[in-house]
Formats: structure tokens, C-alpha cells, sequence
């Protein structure tokens, strides 16, 4: 992966670059920001700048992308770097670790061009039922896999996606080789939230942070990479909030989209009628799909409510959303006003947090069914 491969981020691409020309590149970095924002791509660039063999990148500004090691980083099959993810199975018996799913993840990888989510990789190895994690024996691993000398570069790089998995019972193990690592040893840890990650592991982390993907640069990179006219990356770039991810999302998962917006002007227009038998029907079939599933169901919710503020005071808002959308945001934007928006917020965020914690989802959602009735009476 090249620096000049990815989606904007400019500033910090220029950052990570003086680190390697200073010699004054930390040991542990955690890269986090929204999804689709690059955290992942950014590292893995950063690790192949690292290591690249032609000395002149100094001068260039990126890697070669020829040498040997350049060559094996593009292939993700460079023996000194290493990657962990959250992983689970279906035989609980099994002690699942990352090494296992190694050709699935890079698959993942190199078909979503670095840009990934965690939901998508639940679903490339068909575990979106299941709780995924870093665990005990990931960490085992971690430090054996660590114990031995680079194979041919000057650092070992070990990469944790999502390090926001990573258990309590695994924690502990990390922490001496964080704080002291062996000679060489780059940590680089990847997350959307820092304040999901266990406050032992944060503490020991130069922590990198990754802003969302401007706009303008979000509409020419669609523009750009897929072809499309500058109306249709428009409508894309300004969906997709600043997410790359989203925007792939959008572009390939179109019905997705559409399903999503059906079951939230389904489910709103029976919060408003009150229709207790409806609300407990979507409520039980909400505890049938999967946890991830949910959650992003309710992101998009959020982001549905937003616009429908947006709405009442700007005609602008209209562009981030689909033409099947409007009606539908037209009739429904009057009942979203300054006196519920933050109710609305914070209700729809605590269900997420609630979810995140296996609070059963059935109850989660009548109560937030309940509460969504009343919020939309406030005038």
C-alpha cells in the first residue's frame, strides 16, 4: 500500500513521513478516528514506507513500491509483519486466533482496497450471529510471534485491527511487551473508539488520530475511481459522510440502503400511530439478526434523523439523500425539531451502547420503540 494510494489525509501522511526521516518513530501507535476515515490503509503504508529497501523514499516521499519488501507488503505476505483481528467460530471449544482466517483477511483486504469495516468481516467468514474478540490465546501468540528476529527487514510490525476487542482476560499479557517491546518491534493498533479500549492498553499507546475524508475529496476520489459523473459522486461523496467505507457501501450495497430506510419509515410510522402489536413484531425480529446489524441500523437511523433536522432549516440537506428518500423526509422532518433532536440522539446512542454490551435486543428496541412515540409528540 502506497501513502499515495490513499483517499486524502495529506496532512497526516506528511506527519507519519517526518517520523521515519527523523528517526523518531514510536514503538506503539494506536490510529483511530470514524469508519472508513483510512486508519487501516494509513498504517499499513506507514509499515511498507517503514521497511521499503530504496533509501531514496526519503527524498521521494513514498515507497518504491518495487523492491522486495514493497512487493511483499502489496501481497500482505511479508514474513515480519503480522496481523490480529477479531476472530470466532462455531465450535466453542476451539481456541480461534487470527492465523486461521489468514487467507480470508487478506481476501477482505484486497478487495475492499484497504477500506474495510467490522461488520464486513463478520460477514466475509459468516460469523455475524457470534461475538467476535481478541482473546487469551491471540495474546499467547502475540508474544511468541514476537520472541523471534525479523525474518529481512528492520522492523517487525505487528498489527492489531480493532483493538477495541481485545478482552479483559488477553489485556493483561499485552502490557509488558507494549510498554518494553524487543529491539525493532513496531506496534501499530487500529480503532474507531479509544473509549472502548481497556484504559491499561491506551495508556501505553501515541495515540494518531485519523479525521474523517473531506467532501470535495471524497466526491473526486468517486468521481476518479469509479467512473461515475460529478452529480453521481456528489450524491455518493455527500451520503457517505467522510467514509470510504461507506461510499463502497453505497455504491455496491445499494439494497442494503434501501432495506435500511424501509424498516426505519416502517418502524417511525408506527411509533407515531402507536401501534403497540407492530412495535412488538419489529422488536422480536430485531432480536433475530445480528448484533453488528443493528448497530448499524441504528447509525443509519441517526443519520436519518440529522438530515430531517437539517431539513427544517436548509433545503441544502436534500443532496444526502436518495430521490426514493425525499417524500418520505419531507412529511417526516416537521416531528424532528430542536425540543427532541437530542432526546433522539442520545436515546438512539444508548441502544447502541446497550447492543455493543449484549443487552437482549428485543427489549432494547421496544424501549427505544416506546420512547421514539413519545419524542415524536413534542411540539
Amino acid at each position: 500500500m502506497l501513502f499515495s494510494e490513499i483517499i486524502g489525509q495529506d496532512h497526516l501522511k506528511t506527519r507519519l513521513k517526518e517520523t521515519v526521516r527523523n528517526n523518531r518513530v514510536a514503538h506503539a501507535q494506536l490510529f483511530y478516528g470514524s469508519q472508513g476515515s483510512g486508519k487501516l490503509a494509513l498504517a499499513i503504508a506507514y509499515a511498507q514506507f517503514i521497511n521499503c529497501r530504496d533509501k531514496q523514499k526519503i527524498e521521494h516521499g513514498d515507497s518504491c513500491g518495487k523492491c522486495p519488501s514493497c512487493i511483499k507488503y502489496n501481497k500482505l505476505i511479508h514474513p515480519d509483519l503480522h496481523f490480529v483481528f477479531p476472530v470466532a467460530g462455531s465450535d466453542s471449544g476451539k481456541k480461534y486466533i487470527s492465523s486461521m482466517f489468514f487467507r480470508e483477511w487478506r481476501e477482505f483486504l484486497i478487495e475492499n482496497s484497504y477500506y474495510v469495516s467490522l461488520n464486513d468481516w463478520y460477514t466475509k467468514i459468516a460469523i455475524e450471529r457470534r461475538q467476535a474478540a481478541i482473546n487469551v490465546h491471540e495474546s499467547n501468540q502475540i508474544i511468541h510471534t514476537l520472541s523471534y528476529t525479523s525474518y529481512e527487514s528492520e522492523y517487525k510490525v505487528m498489527l492489531i485491527w480493532m483493538v477495541e476487542k481485545l478482552n479483559y482476560q488477553a489485556a493483561p499479557k499485552l502490557l509488558k511487551i507494549l510498554e518494553e517491546p524487543p529491539d525493532k518491534t513496531l506496534f501499530l493498533l487500529i480503532a474507531d473508539q479509544t473509549d472502548q479500549i481497556i484504559s491499561t492498553i491506551l495508556s501505553r499507546l501515541l495515540p494518531v488520530k485519523v479525521p474523517r475524508i473531506e467532501d470535495a475529496v471524497l466526491i473526486e476520489a468517486c468521481h476518479q475511481r469509479f467512473g461515475l459523473t460529478e452529480n453521481e459522486a456528489a450524491q455518493i461523496g455527500m451520503q457517505a459522510e467522510g467514509s470510504f467505507t461507506e461510499a463502497l457501501r453505497l455504491l455496491g450495497q445499494s439494497e442494503t440502503r434501501k432495506l435500511n430506510f424501509e424498516r426505519f419509515r416502517d418502524w417511525m410510522r408506527n411509533c407515531w400511530q402507536f401501534d403497540v402489536k407492530e412495535l412488538l413484531t419489529f422488536s422480536d425480529l430485531a432480536a433475530k439478526e445480528s448484533r453488528d446489524g443493528n448497530k448499524s441500523f441504528l447509525q443509519f437511523g441517526l443519520l436519518m434523523l440529522r438530515n430531517c433536522l437539517m431539513l427544517n432549516y436548509t433545503k441544502d440537506a436534500i443532496v444526502r439523500i436518495t430521490n426514493e428518500e425525499r417524500s418520505f423526509y419531507e412529511k417526516f422532518s416537521p416531528f424532528i425539531n430542536h425540543l427532541n433532536i437530542l432526546s433522539f440522539t442520545d436515546e438512539f446512542n444508548k441502544a447502541i451502547y446497550h447492543i455493543e454490551r449484549n443487552v437482549h435486543t428485543g427489549l432494547v428496541f421496544f424501549d427505544l420503540s416506546l420512547t421514539s412515540a413519545k419524542l415524536l409528540r413534542l411540539k
